[in-house]
This record gives structure tokens, C-alpha cells and sequence, in this order.
């Protein structure tokens, strides 16, 4: 894992050495939110490291959604509340089994455990002390993704979305689905500073590659899925084997 970068005031974003997996902390100097910890043992010791000499307690742990690798927790984390969506929470009760073994290669026993422990919230304001994080429901992607809106930060928490090194995976829910997730978000895309993905790097107003940038991506793939193509789509030249597949999957899907 790289060193943490401090993408905004208050926002700490980790990038894994799997998949560029992102973890992020929102805090104000003293609690923190918790989202998203991953992927592997030293990893997730990494960033209880880092909580720790920058003296935050996790107040808070929010899942994006239900996918093995956005469930996970360790002991150093503490007792704090681990929330989701009610969807997520749902699928994750469902296949918890599923999800723990997916783990089993990268992780031991013990963190294995603790993977997939959230509960349902069904709200539009996460109740912590801390900076406010605005609950932003959609069905792209996964059932009951729930991505983060900081409006003091200014800074979009997307899940699994808007990412600079994924097409858009809509197997899983849906070609229409994915579309309308990326219509919800929309409004909040347009005011970001910065948008986080769930893998890759974060996006910065202003820049080539911007939020509203990646927003145009995702919907320039799925106009051209539509059209039975988008394996021209940046993403994929020199793509992993899996990420071809999921290309294969969207097409089958749409």
C-alpha cells in the first residue's frame, strides 16, 4: 500500500496494492468515518497505523456496497458501528458465505471473520458527529450502492463507479440500472472537487481527469455497449483477463 494521500481537508484516501482498491477516512482532527477499509492483512494494519498516529477514532464504518473486497474490518478499527445500505446489508446477510470464502486467498482466518458484519441504514444523513456525509442510494453496480456526498469537503465517494481503470460493471444489475446510477449521481459529480472511486485514482475538478470526465466516460461505454461495442474503450487496451470478461458479461447483459 502507498503512503495515504490527503485529498481534501478531512479526507484520507489509501490505495491498496489489489486491484487499486481505495480506503477512505473522513475525520475532523479527532473521529473518523471509516469507509470501505481493504484489502489485505498489512494493508488494513497499515491504516489502523495510520489512525492512530494521527490520533482518530473510528466513530463510524460505512460498506459501498456489498462486494467482498468493500466488507471487511479489522480489530485495531475498534467496535464502532459498521453500516450499509438496507439492500447491501441484505445481500451482504445473504452471502456472507460467499463473500468470506472469496477472501480466503488474501486474508487469514480472523479478518475473514470479520468481513461482511454491517447492518442495514436507511437514511440521507449518516448520524455521526463528525463531517456531514450525505447517503447517496442507487442500484448501478450492486444492489443498494450507497455512495458518499461530503458537501463541506466538497469530495464525491463513488463506490464502485467513475473509475479511471474499470469500465462500468453492470452485469451484476443491469445495463439500465448503471444508467440511471450514473443519473443519480450526476448532480453531485458536477460539484466535486475531487470524486473517489472504489478503484483508482481520485478524480480532481479542474483537471483532464475530472469528475464530470469520468461521468462522459462511463456514458460514452455504455452508448457504445448499446450499440453492441465498447471494447474500444480506453479501460480495456492492455486490460487484466477479468476485466475483459466483465466487458463480455455487460455485453451478454444488455
Amino acid at each position: 500500500m502507498a503512503d495515504p494521500s490527503d485529498v481534501a481537508p478531512g479526507v484520507l484516501v489509501f490505495t491498496s496494492r489489489t486491484m487499486a482498491t481505495t480506503s477512505t477516512v473522513v475525520h475532523d482532527g479527532t473521529r473518523a468515518l471509516l469507509v470501505d477499509p481493504a484489502w489485505h492483512a498489512e494493508e488494513l494494519q497499515a491504516i489502523a497505523d495510520v489512525l492512530a498516529d494521527r490520533g482518530l477514532q473510528v466513530e463510524l464504518g460505512w460498506a459501498t456496497h456489498a462486494h467482498h473486497d468493500h466488507l471487511l474490518w479489522h480489530p485495531r478499527f475498534g467496535s464502532a458501528p459498521r453500516w450499509a445500505t438496507p439492500s447491501a446489508a441484505a445481500t451482504a446477510r445473504v452471502q456472507l458465505a460467499e463473500v468470506r470464502a472469496a477472501l480466503e486467498p488474501t486474508l487469514p482466518a480472523g479478518l475473514r471473520d470479520l468481513a461482511g458484519q454491517v447492518q442495514a441504514f436507511d437514511g440521507a444523513r449518516l448520524p455521526w458527529s463528525g463531517p456531514v456525509a450525505e447517503v447517496v442510494v442507487h442500484q448501478a453496480h450492486s444492489p443498494g450502492h450507497g455512495a458518499l456526498w461530503l458537501p463541506e469537503a466538497q469530495v464525491l465517494l463513488a463506490g464502485d463507479m467513475l473509475s479511471d481503470t474499470e469500465i462500468p460493471l453492470c452485469a451484476e444489475t443491469g445495463v439500465a440500472a448503471y444508467a440511471s446510477g450514473l443519473e443519480r449521481l450526476e448532480p453531485y459529480v458536477h460539484q466535486a472537487q475531487v470524486l473517489v472511486p472504489g478503484h483508482g485514482a481520485p478524480a480532481r475538478a479542474g483537471t483532464a481527469d475530472s469528475p464530470a470526465a469520468r461521468l462522459a466516460a462511463d456514458r460514452a461505454y455504455l452508448e457504445a455497449l448499446a450499440a453492441g461495442g465498447g471494447q474500444d474503450d480506453p479501460r480495456l487496451r492492455g486490460a487484466p483477463a477479468w476485466l475483459v470478461a466483465e466487458h463480455e458479461a455487460n455485453s451478454a447483459s444488455r
